[in-house]
């Protein structure tokens, strides 16, 4: 990881995923201007897994309803598991205790959707 000179965080090589491609866009543009490196975009869970898979990623944030494929949840816990030392953060706008849970338990950040200034510390592992 590198320093931003731009807003003095490190920079880390982000995949993002979002069904919605006004909210992917959003997200790449948000993070590139937060000085990342945003190695790959994926619209859904499987292009996503093997995006982290092909490009070793330092965090993948990941949307949790992504129909009609994999939910983001079930990804980011799998990347979790066969990927440790990436940092996963579900961004939803879909919460429940469960979905919470479910997070905290496996070391995943949650973030609600609409919060980048979260967002970005969760990226940033603050």
């Amino acid at each position: 990881m590198s320093t931003s000179s731009v807003t003095g965080v490190d920079a880390r090589r982000i995949v993002v995923a979002d069904n919605d491609p006004d909210a992917l866009e959003l997200l790449v543009t948000d993070l590139r201007l937060e000085g990342h490196e945003i190695v790959g975009a994926a619209t859904g869970g499987e292009q996503a897994r093997a995006m982290v898979e092909a490009l070793h990623p330092d965090v993948l944030v990941i949307d949790h309803r992504m129909p009609p494929g994999p939910w983001g949840m079930d990804v980011a816990e799998e990347i979790r598991r066969t990927h440790p030392d990436v940092s996963v953060v579900v961004y939803s706008n879909y919460q429940s205790s469960e979905l919470l849970r479910r997070s905290r338990d496996v070391g995943i950040r949650f973030v609600p959707k609409g919060n980048l200034r979260t967002l970005r510390r969760a990226v940033d592992g603050r």
